[in-house]
């Protein structure tokens, strides 16, 4: 995964996170449009937590063949 791509999905998932959380806030839960949001949340956080097992797995991998 290059650096660029990590960064932008990281900064994707952190944008979906927090927009998803902010509106949470102020919906009615129970409505169609907390579900959505809800699943919005779901997959932004989703979508972290794979950005940071790549980079996890990149670093362990670059280590391993002797790289930096």
């Amino acid at each position: 995964m290059g650096p660029q791509i990590g960064r932008a999905a990281l900064g994707w998932a952190a944008f979906l996170v927090l927009a998803s959380g902010v509106l949470l806030l102020t919906l009615t839960p129970g409505t169609p449009e907390f579900v959505v949001t809800l699943f919005t949340l779901c997959l932004g956080l989703l979508l972290g937590l794979v950005v940071v097992a790549g980079v996890i797995y990149t670093r362990r991998r670059d280590k391993r063949e002797g790289g930096n």
